[in-house]
């Protein structure tokens, strides 16, 4: 199975370095950017700039898209997914797959209700330290993609996706258990994510600043004893180490992605971090007092960024 046309959905400092990638392997008519009418004039006008290089997109609207695609990959952020459903779906034929690098645990969910079980495979990106200032992104680590099938068979199409990113020149990995592998990524964004954000330390900072690195791996904990209740097997501490390897090789300089959007006054993902953890707490009977408190620090921090915009 060889994939030959790709739909990518969200220019942000994720999506923008794949669509790089894979435009520069497949050619600028095989990789279509879905953008609304907006971002397409605002797009056109301005382009997108990638570590000070200007890259420009095969850019489509949603009503001049002609045909479906091979695979549609969704990299906005969580807020953005509702409009996202409607963007992609004159893509979507019956072959097509969806990959989500969302973070969180809720879109594949999502994408399954909507176009249905067979069309979604799980995934999620990490150890990439991209930082979007409008239309400029920089980065100096792509990070890597892990990807899994809902019953964690390695099927010829998942392995077909696998070998178009990676010879795209982003790294992709198929774990064991993609499950685990997204709660462990859920166990960062709840920690790292929201701490760095509210108390604006970078990547490197979170690593060598005693309290804020505890206050980080207290928070994992808290999403560990929520992994075990809900029968995800095999999270445990060795996960906060090995996470702890991975931002302290990032940029220190680098910041999560919830530090960037409190910064640029954007409506944070706090709502798929700790406000989640906090649901899926409250719901097995699991006490997740970190994850409560903060998330009420971020919910105010959003507050505060809406009542001045």
């Amino acid at each position: 199975m060889t994939i030959t046309s790709v739909a990518l959905v969200g220019l942000g400092a994720v999506g923008a370095m794949y669509a790089w990638r894979l435009q520069q392997y497949m050619g600028f008519d095989s990789l279509e950017v879905l953008v609304d009418a907006k971002r397409f004039e605002r797009y056109k006008k301005d382009g997108i700039f990638l570590n000070g290089t200007r890259t420009d997109f095969n850019l489509k609207l949603a009503g001049d898209i002609e045909r479906s695609v091979d695979l549609v990959i969704i990299a906005t952020k969580n807020n953005h997914l509702d409009e996202v459903l409607e963007l992609i779906e004159p893509c979507v034929g019956s072959h097509t797959m969806l990959l989500s690098l969302l973070n969180g645990l809720d879109s594949e969910d999502l994408l399954e209700k909507r176009f249905g079980e067979q069309h979604v495979l799980y995934g999620f990106t990490t150890a990439l330290d991209s930082t979007r200032h409008d239309n400029s992104i920089d980065f100096s680590n792509e990070g890597t993609v892990y990807i899994g099938e809902s019953n964690n068979q390695v099927t010829e199409r998942l392995a077909a996706v696998k070998t178009l990113l990676n010879e795209s020149g982003i790294a992709c990995k198929i774990p064991q258990d993609i499950h685990l592998e997204m709660w462990s990524k859920f166990m960062v964004n709840v920690s790292i994510n929201t701490i760095s954000a509210i108390t604006r330390a970078t990547y490197g900072q979170c690593v060598s600043i005693g309290p804020i690195r505890n206050l980080i791996i207290e928070t994992q904990k808290e999403v560990i004893a929520l992994a075990r209740a809900s029968k995800i097997i095999g999270l445990d501490e060795h996960y906060i180490d090995r996470y702890q390897a991975i931002f302290a090789s990032l940029e220190p300089s680098g910041k999560t992605s919830m530090l960037q959007d409190v910064e640029a006054k954007r409506p944070t993902e706090n709502q798929w971090f700790c406000k989640k953890a906090s649901q899926i707490g409250r719901k097995l009977g699991i006490n997740t007092p970190l994850c409560d408190f903060l998330g009420e620090i971020v919910e105010g921090i959003d507050m505060l960024a809406a009542s001045k915009n």
